[in-house]
């Protein structure tokens, strides 16, 4: 039988399962009691930060309650909301190319096609920034297997 499901990631829609950790961004305008902003992941709570804008944040965790219609439980002992999880923040090198990354007419024909929808000119810059991450992590794992290649696997998650 599966395991009942507390909420859902807001960025994924993966469930999260009753008693299951989680994680909450650190910010207040995310923390609203109506409509909280929970990740079921550090990956998707990665991804939630440059498109919310936020210039400081750190992901809390969290325990699901044991049971659905229970408020969420708070770590033992614990005199802050939880226990707070620091994400590195990547200050690139100012000398770095900035240029985009993307190339927008090929992203706006496949968002057509597969939609019907249109692109606005600004995801490119989003997408470029996310890209130049993922390869920031890629470069990372590469590095730390003594690589001076970077590898397809490099940007598998782990």
């Amino acid at each position: 039988m599966a395991e009942p499901t507390w909420r859902h990631c807001s960025r994924c829609k993966q469930p999260i399962a009753c008693g299951a950790s989680y994680l909450v961004c650190s910010v207040s305008t995310c923390n609203r009691a109506r409509a909280p902003m929970v990740f079921c992941s550090m990956e998707c709570w990665d991804a939630h930060v440059p498109i919310a804008g936020h210039r400081e944040a750190s992901a809390e965790e969290r325990r699901a309650p044991a049971k659905p219609g229970d408020p969420a439980l708070k770590p033992a002992g614990a005199t802050r909301k939880g226990k707070r999880v620091v994400a590195p923040v990547r200050r690139r090198d100012p000398s770095l190319p900035r240029d985009t990354l993307v190339v927008a007419k090929a992203l706006k024909a496949y968002v057509a096609a597969a939609s019907g929808l249109r692109t606005s000119d600004a995801v490119m810059d989003v997408l470029s920034d996310k890209l130049r991450d993922i390869c920031d992590r890629a470069i990372e794992r590469a590095k730390a297997d003594g690589r001076k290649t970077v590898l397809d696997r490099d940007f598998l998650p782990k």
